[in-house]
């Protein structure tokens, strides 16, 4: 093993544990997030142009999402493989497929970029929040490329500009201020990698998609309080948590209690906090034929 692909391992099983050890705090949020997401699932079924009876290819489905919307979507007569990272989170997509009582879905835990499947010929594939956390995000939209049959689609979900995505931007911010760790490498996978949707479509012309298009779904997630998006912070947002790590106890509560002050101009009179999220909802096709290079 060569050094470039022992560092790649290692990166690998760290987002791996990471993901596990959040699997149960998504779950347990799953109805926060969903109601401000469950927009987007739908856009993106919508973009794919889904029908029933189509084969389809969930990449990052997590706890399984928009698996479920795609399911709904293609009925009992299509056929579903859904992949995440994270052999927890498949544990729990699984798990919300068999009270459905429907078996048309193959769950495979692999790498996004690489997707080790046996399945190909695919209607389309789709995939909400796992492309810019992705180590080689062009590598995994190559592999969709060479999945899906001549004329498939494909649609994906990133977060745009930071300032639009208040939800995650604001918390990010805060922490790093009060951790003195600067911003995150745009060349590494964080949250706002993709955020230049010219830098995003041109990712996909490279990967040989065409017929691309590209537009915003905006959202909000709603909270009870600041307290209680810290808590959701905490259970399910393991970039952020992982900032404060190298502080002790006194200074994590510090942090986190800036994080409470941060939020409160998105309070309403209510009490509960209103953050705000982008998209950007992109499509493509594989073409039917070949293109030919002069």
């Amino acid at each position: 093993m060569t050094e470039n692909s022992y560092g790649s391992a290692q990166r690998t099983e760290a987002a791996r544990r990471g993901w596990d050890s959040v699997a149960y705090g998504w779950q347990k949020w799953a109805p926060t997030i969903e109601l401000a997401a469950q927009v987007v699932n739908d856009r993106l079924v919508d973009m794919a142009q889904l029908e029933a009876g189509h084969k389809v290819l969930d990449i990052a489905t997590g706890y399984g999402e928009p698996l479920m919307s795609i399911l709904e979507r293609v009925g009992s007569s299509g056929v579903v493989v859904a992949t995440d990272l994270s052999p927890e989170m498949i544990a729990l997509a699984r798990e919300r497929v068999a009270k459905t009582g429907m078996s048309n879905v193959s769950f495979y835990a692999c790498n996004g970029e690489v997707l080790e499947i046996p399945e190909t010929g695919f209607d389309a594939a789709l995939c909400r929040w796992g492309l810019m956390l992705m180590a080689d995000p062009d590598a995994c939209l190559s592999r969709v490329h060479e999945l899906l049959k001549p004329g498939g689609r494909v649609a994906m979900a990133v977060f745009s500009e930071p300032a639009k995505t208040p939800l995650l931007s604001v918390a990010g911010a805060t922490v790093r201020r009060a951790t003195g760790i600067g911003p995150p490498n745009p060349d590494e996978p964080n949250i706002f990698r993709l955020a230049d949707s010219a830098d995003l479509e041109r990712r996909f012309h490279s990967a040989g998609f065409r017929e691309i298009a590209l537009e915003q779904v905006a959202s909000e997630c709603v909270h009870d309080s600041p307290d209680a998006y810290v808590r959701f912070l905490q259970d399910v947002a393991q970039d952020i948590v992982r900032l404060t790590e190298g502080q002790s106890p006194e200074q994590q509560q510090d942090t986190w209690q800036a994080v409470v002050e941060a939020v409160q101009p998105y309070q309403a009179a209510d009490g509960r906090v209103h953050l705000g999220l982008e998209c950007h909802c992109i499509t493509a096709r594989k073409p039917h034929d070949p293109e030919i290079a002069w």
